[in-house]
């Protein structure tokens, strides 16, 4: 299954703050879903993955980067 990361920075010299993370992934997959049926957002320390279907691809399966927040 394809997947997108969403990162929030360095959080060993700062503690992580959910509220960007929680807006970024947000709009990610609100984008995402212009192009797949299912998102699935799935939170870690720092960070978020995004897993979605995509038809783009010949295989069906693609993936997208998203950038690191600031």
């Amino acid at each position: 299954m394809p997947s997108a990361s969403v990162r929030t920075g360095n959080t060993k010299k700062r503690p992580l703050r959910a509220d960007p993370l929680v807006r970024k992934a947000a709009a990610a997959a609100t984008g995402l879903l212009d192009h797949s049926e299912r998102v699935l957002v799935v939170y870690d320390e720092g960070g978020a993955t995004l897993y979605y279907e995509s038809d783009d691809a010949e295989d069906g399966i693609a993936r997208r980067t998203l950038p690191r927040a600031s």
